[in-house]
């Protein structure tokens, strides 16, 4: 099928418009001269026929409504028919961009049915989320778009999640290279309305087979023959601004694409939180109210560069860098609490945090398609650069129980920097072998990833105004991480939809740690096998099974290991653990799946066998501090089912939805010993799309997230985000309206149970916001259509 997307329409007239172009399928080049039929099986005499321009365009206008078939023809090629284009008031106008005629063979020709983009689509289990179909992409960036996917949820610390595991994100079928803070930048300074689809594999290809949380692919726009662009501004009520430009140029050898940005943000939020103390002669309290105001200016360019050397081989260049200018400011009141229920002591925080992030990457993927069909191989090289700088200011008076200040205060200044470098190198390589029926996959990749973290934490001394460098606080270290793997998988077809998959990764994990300010060198390094198995089946009732093994790993990154204390809450220390172990875990998936042109429906059961977690483990210490960090404990047992389904009511009113729901079950020591408890994550997503007209689109979409951990629960509400498009002009004026969390304010509740102390938290962010965002098409691809729909209205009837 063939989906396409809107990009001109008539502002007045009574007929209706049919424009494209032709492309050659194996190098992309146009199609001069291709003839075009237009044929009205209902009324022959409506029939019109024209060729294509020097540029593969076509044009039809003044068609009467009805439904209609197109066929384009051309001397060394196959015939391509496209059946039921409807043309009807509601969508009187096509554009089918890119047609692609295959060279002549002596197979028959085959006919494609058209059919218009839903929002969601989902085949053989992966799901494809059509962002250029959703109000909801303009204004907003790739992070936000991305959790109005069905199955994508984040986490408690705000990581990108498919069914609850991080999966691997890739920009155009190429992967990021980036550590968690680095990706939550990149994907916080990416525009939405840069991204034509959002592919989610829970299924991936070979390469990425040991992937737990599989892949989720970003395609970027990429713009037709000629030049065209889109400028984009828009402004919220929560007190966010910004503008962003993409262009592109496209000829028959070259693609060039460019975009940049800038927007600026404001969160408001507030909390409070409750603590138990429980000691053996004793119990006590701490208990918290806070604010904060976060502001951060976010300017982003984006280069991507693709050229055809010839019919079989091809280069893609990819610059890119975003930055992150942030201004943050914390209060807390600590208010401190004893057995018989009486404060005794009451401190506030102030905090300010100033810094900038700066993510700079490069890119370099060469392509070679082989002679046989199928057969290709790839190679992809990029560096990565991050520069992270931040100053932080502290300031902690202390008071009696009536407010009375004890003229006893704490202030602190640190200086947390860190730089990263980083460079990868993959290459994959595909072929057929029998009769098309067996396929080859060898792949490998080099990553290395070099940390360098200096943490300087001074105190003030009164007595003569002189900062004191707190040693305990401070720290200088180096982490640097090598990740080499090597794959080979083997895919056979035994018969019409049926087929099964079977390989192995060996990977090698090498880890160097240098503690300077301790004088401190560690190294290690250790091999992993990493089988993975795939068994599919589908019948021509497009009913689909899967069965999935694989056994993944989960690496701790800079963010778990580093030993770096941080002081913002005195009450709660938090820091790293670089003695953390790998995880490893046994997956094994079952999916049901069926799909047709009315609706798709899929339902997953897993059973995760997971050794050696990692977790966040909170646990309180004699002077009443608890301390926060990463910790392996042991073995868990999870338990997921999961869901997501479509149904189409019209061509004007469509729904979906994703739910996932994961049970934890630890050992029995851990339950008993470490007060562990057994818990469920749910996170689900419901969205509809209603197109009344093809100048009007409304969305909406719903959301709910519970999240489990060894110590207890944390549930987030994330209630609406709706979005109203008006386009205007032929098309090229588009006006959206967001809508985000209208009723309810998002808001998370905490509890946690550790052995010797309860917690409950909760806090709420201001994300009620309306946004209005007014973009601008410039296509020269448009202006040329227009220009040629008189002279193809008065084309010949056949």
């Amino acid at each position: 099928m063939i989906g396409t997307q809107l990009s001109a329409q008539r502002g007045s007239g009574s007929g209706g418009i049919i424009t494209g172009n032709v492309l050659e399928e194996a190098n992309g080049k146009a199609v001069v001269s291709a003839t075009v039929e237009l044929i009205c099986p209902a009324e022959p005499s409506k029939g019109r026929s024209t060729t294509t321009n020097s540029s593969g365009e076509f044009s039809f206008s003044d068609l009467d409504m009805g439904v209609y078939q197109l066929r384009v023809s051309m001397i060394g090629f196959n015939t391509l028919s496209i059946d039921s284009i409807r043309l009807r008031p509601e969508r009187s106008d096509f554009s089918l961009n890119d047609l692609k005629l295959s060279p002549k063979t002596t197979e028959m020709q085959a006919a494609v049915v058209y059919a218009e983009k839903p929002l969601v689509q989902s085949k053989n289990g992966n799901i494809t989320f059509n962002a250029a179909e959703s109000p909801l992409s303009a204004g907003s960036s790739a992070s936000e778009l991305l959790k109005n996917v069905p199955l994508i949820s984040t986490d408690a610390d705000g990581n990108i999640t498919v069914r609850g595991k991080q999966p691997r994100i890739l920009i155009d079928e190429k992967p990021v290279n980036l550590n968690a803070s680095q990706l939550q930048d990149f994907l916080d300074a990416l525009p939405g309305n840069m991204i034509e689809r959002i592919e989610v594999m829970t299924n991936p290809p070979p390469q990425y087979a040991n992937e737990e949380g599989g892949v989720i692919n970003i395609v970027t726009r990429k713009g037709k023959i000629g030049i065209g662009g889109r400028l984009s501004v828009y402004g919220g009520t929560r007190g966010e601004t910004g503008a962003n430009f993409n262009g592109n140029y496209r000829d028959k050898k070259l693609a060039i694409n460019i975009s940049g940005g800038e927007g600026y943000n404001l969160y408001k939020g507030d909390g409070w939180s409750k603590r138990e103390n429980i000691y053996p002669d004793s119990t006590n309290f701490l208990n918290t109210t806070s604010n904060y105001t976060y502001k951060n200016t976010r300017p982003n360019a984006r280069l991507s560069i693709d050229y055809d050397l010839d019919k079989n081989n091809f280069l893609n260049v990819v610059a890119q860098v975003n930055r992150n200018d942030f201004h943050n400011l914390n209060f807390t009141e600590y208010t401190n609490i004893n057995h018989a229920d009486s404060v005794y002591q009451i401190s506030d925080r102030n905090k300010l945090s100033r810094g900038t992030n700066v993510n700079p990457n490069f890119s370099v993927t060469y392509r070679h398609k082989g002679s046989q069909p199928g057969e290709d191989f790839q190679v992809i090289g990029s560096y990565d650069y991050s520069s992270n700088l931040v100053h932080r200011d502290f300031n902690q008076p202390y008071f009696f129980p009536d407010r009375a200040p004890t003229g006893v205060d704490s202030i602190q200044q640190q200086d947390n920097n860190s730089w990263i470098k980083g460079y990868n190198i993959r290459a994959d390589y595909n072929k057929p072998l029998i009769g098309q029926k067996t396929f080859l996959y060898l792949g490998s990749f080099y990553n290395y990833s070099n940390n360098l973290v200096d943490v300087t934490t001074q105190f003030l001394n009164k007595s003569d105004s002189s900062w004191l460098t707190s040693d305990q606080l401070s720290n200088h270290l180096r982490f640097v991480q090598t990740i080499t793997d090597f794959k080979a998988s083997l895919r056979q077809n035994f018969g019409k939809g049926l087929s099964f998959t079977a390989g192995t990764a060996l990977e090698r994990t090498g880890v160097a740690f240098n503690l300077y300010s301790l004088k401190q060198d560690t190294s290690n390094h250790y091999w992993d096998w990493l089988p993975f198995a795939n068994f599919s089946k589908t019948w021509e009732s497009q009913w689909s099974v899967t069965l999935v093994y694989r056994r993944t790993i989960r690496r701790p990154g800079l963010g778990e290991l580093n030993p770096s204390v941080d002081y913002s809450d005195p009450y709660n220390i938090r820091f790293g653990n670089p003695a953390l172990q790998a995880s490893m875990s046994h997956n094994f998936d079952f999916y049901l799946g069926k799909n047709n042109n009315k609706y798709y429906l899929n339902y997953g059961i897993s059973f995760n066998k997971v050794q050696d977690i990692f977790s966040q483990i909170q646990t309180l210490l004699p002077n009443g501090v608890t301390q926060t960090t990463y910790q392996n404990i042991s073995d868990r047992s999870e338990y997921a089912t999961s869901t997501w389904a479509g149904y189409t009511f019209s061509r004007q009113l469509r729904v979906n939805l994703g739910a996932s729901y994961t049970y934890n079950q630890y050992s029995q020591y851990d339950r008993v010993t470490n007060n562990y408890r057994d818990g469920g994550s749910l996170y689900s997503n419901f969205n509809l799309t209603y197109t009344p007209t093809r100048l009007w689109n409304i969305t909406g979409s719903f959301l709910f997230n519970r999240w489990a951990n060894p110590q207890g629960t944390s549930s987030s509400y994330v209630n609406m985000n709706m979005g109203v498009q008006r386009k205007f002009f032929d098309r090229r004026l588009i006006v959206t309206l967001n809508i985000s969390d209208p009723f309810i304010q998002q808001h998370n509740l905490s509890r946690t149970y550790g052995t010797n102390f309860y917690q409950e938290s909760y806090g709420t962010t201001q994300t009620r916001n309306f946004r209005l965002t007014v973009s601008y098409d410039l296509h020269h691809v448009i202006d040329a259509g227009r220009n040629q729909l008189k002279r193809a209205s008065h084309q010949s009837s056949i």
